[in-house]
């Protein structure tokens, strides 16, 4: 023990038996006041002790390593754009929005470390595709992927209280070979079915089903694992309609925690960054009167003046609103990534002279709905075909304190996971309901969404203005994540007997038995997670069918991954020795992850 801990230990019973607080006799770090010091000098063991605290310090961090924190890398884009993986970024050429795109990280020996003269980068606001890339920066390198600390401890306890909570991002071991870390959002946990329709996650816990469904679902799992050791041959059939009829009455939509959704929502078009001089096709807000509208759309701010009309309304035009994600250089974009009709809208209104009233329609599977906003503060839901009357019913309103003209209110609506929601100044005030008994009822038909693979497009949104003038600054649309399997990616392309839209699909419903999780990346076109594994390690083979295809067993779960602590840094452009590595830290994209 070092000289002053066994000083302070001496004085420290020495006080207790004379009345002195034992914390506060802790705390000393040399003799007593009272006590002379020592005269000869302290050589003795000095070199041993230095040893000795580095020997401690050392342990100390391997165990913190271990057990509590550990920092890793993201390598790859499959969680764009929560998390990136080696990229460039890019200030797009028409419009001057900055994004991330993907590259192969040089240090990841089992790829290549450029892009093809091709490689085509679909600005995500204004559609151009920007083709000047620059696969290394001036430096020669890529920007690294982001840097992510991981806690670990709760998973290591063992407690099911503390496993991961559903759109929780999570670090675990690759299935396929359990040395590889991974990481992806856990979209489902266990002892529940879970199904993707229409681009959205969907549950019923396992209690909830009926024994013979239950025992159909088991046996599909079984056959699963038959035709995974190779013992059952032709394809894998889905489970009986039995199953299904019940599967549609009690699977229910999983909404997102509100910390996700704020990670899912990707920008489809900002009108702060519009294109400059636009070439037809591209993205604008477009009066649908024109010369006779009293819309002026002309610049950042888009302003109204009522010219007696009803129906004077501009609409987002020359955008479609895909599960495209443009970090994907090359395939970015593409005509199979289907239409996301979750949406929101989201501006600053600053009401002019008048009685202006303000219409917002958004449309999802061929309905329509309407967020309305009058002068007294009067705020109304719709669901209607046409433009709302004066005596069509509401599915439900609120009252806020009356508008004042000329003093700005920050607006959203939003269609997201069949529900129905207007906020103001980020705080939600109306909403629709779930409950089917109520006016405002708003839910999915779970039964038509499995047997139907309908990508028709949605009308975009369209905003109405009648009554006065007002002005709309900053207005952004942006869309939710739309889960789907890219026909460009082979579905499972080592098993010919597997669903061809992977596990977890319409046909393919996954249960989830105790200690398993279903895994998502947020780049879905991009991501090869529990939708499409083809492939066990021998390390859960032997497990026999103790082990799914398509799930994370709970022992090979490594931590939540929760802080963006070094995002990749900035160089020294004019430093000769240091312009190769990012020494200077983002600090302004340093972040929570969520």
């Amino acid at each position: 023990m070092p000289r002053e801990l066994r000083t302070v230990a001496r004085h420290a019973l020495a006080n207790r038996d004379n009345g002195v607080n034992e914390k506060d006799a802790l705390l000393e770090v040399g003799p007593p006041a009272h006590t002379a010091a020592p005269s000869r000098p302290r050589h003795d063991d000095g070199p041993k002790e230095t040893i000795e605290s580095i020997i401690v310090a050392l342990i100390l961090a391997f165990v913190f390593r271990a057990f509590v924190v550990e920092a890793f890398v993201i390598p790859t884009g499959s969680m764009a754009p929560t998390l990136y993986g080696a990229h460039g970024t890019i200030l797009c050429e028409k419009c001057g929005s900055e994004f991330a795109y993907g590259l192969r990280d040089p240090d990841d020996k089992r790829r290549g470390s450029d892009v093809s003269d091709q490689a085509e980068a679909r600005c995500p606001n204004c559609d151009h595709v920007n083709t000047n890339l620059q696969t290394n920066d001036r430096a020669g390198n890529p920007e690294r992927g982001d840097r992510i600390l991981v806690l670990k401890w709760p998973f290591d306890l063992g407690f099911h209280a503390l496993d991961p909570a559903r759109w929780d991002v999570i670090v675990f071991k690759d299935p396929s070979d359990g040395v590889t870390n991974f990481i992806k959002r856990c979209a489902g946990i266990s002892n529940e079915v879970l199904m993707i329709l229409d681009g959205d996650v969907y549950t019923a816990p396992t209690s909830s089903l009926s024994p013979e469904a239950r025992s159909d679902l088991e046996e599909y799992t079984q056959k699963k694992f038959e035709f995974l050791q190779g013992t059952r041959r032709g394809r894998l059939e889905p489970p009986s309609a039995r199953a299904f009829d019940e599967l549609d009455k009690k699977l229910r939509i999983c909404r997102k925690t509100r910390a996700a959704q704020d990670s899912l929502w990707h920008v489809a078009y900002d009108n702060d960054h519009p294109p400059r001089n636009p070439v037809a096709g591209q993205p604008h807000w477009m009066p649908a009167r024109g010369g006779e509208s009293g819309w002026d759309t002309s610049d950042y701010q888009l302003r109204f003046s009522d010219r007696g009309t009803p129906l004077d309304f501009i609409e987002l035009q020359h955008k479609e609103i895909r599960a495209s994600c443009a970090y994907n250089i090359n395939s970015g974009y593409a005509p199979t990534s289907p239409f996301v009709s979750d949406q929101r809208i989201r501006f600053v209104y600053t009401p002019g002279d008048g009685d202006p009233m303000i219409r917002v329609r958004l449309m999802k599977r061929g309905r329509s709905y309407w967020a309305e906003l009058r002068m007294d503060g009067t705020v109304k839901l719709y669901e209607s075909p046409l433009l709302p009357g004066d005596s069509t019913p509401a599915m439900a309103s609120a009252q806020i304190p009356p508008l004042t003209p000329g003093k700005s209110v920050e607006f959203a609506f939003e269609n997201l996971d069949y529900r129905l929601a207007i906020s103001f100044a980020g705080r939600e005030i109306l909403s629709s309901s779930s409950n089917l008994d109520s006016p405002a009822y708003y839910g999915p038909d779970v039964h038509s969404l499995r047997i139907s693979r309908r990508d028709a497009p949605n009308a975009n949104p369209r905003i109405f203005g009648v009554g006065g003038s007002f002005e709309l600054s900053h207005l952004i649309v942006e869309r939710d994540e739309h889960y789907f399997t890219d026909p460009r990616m082979a579905s499972l392309p080592l098993l010919d007997w597997a669903p061809r839209e992977g596990w977890g699909g319409p046909d393919s419903p996954i249960l989830l038995r105790a200690d398993e999780f279903f895994m998502l990346g947020d780049n879905t076109s991009a991501s090869k997670d529990s939708r499409l594994w083809d492939v066990a390690g021998p390390h859960l083979r032997e497990r026999g069918n103790q082990f799914q295809l398509g799930t994370v067993p709970r022992d090979q779960l490594i931590g939540r991954a929760f802080f963006v602590y070094w995002p990749s840094g900035n160089r020294l452009d004019w430093a000769p020795l240091l312009n190769k590595f990012g020494i200077i830290p983002d600090v302004g994209r340093m972040r929570w992850i969520r």
